[in-house]
């Protein structure tokens, strides 16, 4: 009777893992990740294992909510290069919307 806080906190981490799982957003899933790292170290400490659950809490939570980040936040967004109007780029000081036809991309590349 006396161990009940326990039962609910074990209970967290299945309940945590299930919020991970059905997340559509990937930063909610990354701050669900965080809780769900930060729940297992606590049930590690809870029953005993002090160094499992600091490994947990350094490796587990601190480092793969980093990486994860970085991944979730290059994933995103992509960027190539800019792109210009026609009207704004010159080649040899003479304007391409006066020319006809547009340059080949292999003259680009030489240029």
């Amino acid at each position: 009777m006396t161990d009940s806080y326990i039962y609910v906190i074990t209970a967290l981490l299945p309940l945590s893992a299930c919020m991970l799982v059905f997340q559509v957003n990937p930063y909610n899933a990354l701050v669900i990740r965080g809780i769900l790292g930060a729940v297992a170290a606590l049930v590690y400490a809870v029953f005993g294992a002090a160094d499992v659950a600091l490994t947990e809490a350094l490796v587990g939570t601190m480092l793969a909510i980093t990486l994860y980040a970085v991944a979730v936040r290059s994933s995103l967004t992509m960027r190539l290069g800019v792109i210009q109007d026609w009207e704004e780029v010159e080649a040899d000081g003479e304007s391409l919307a006066d020319s006809k036809t547009k340059p080949d991309f292999g003259q680009l590349m030489d240029d």
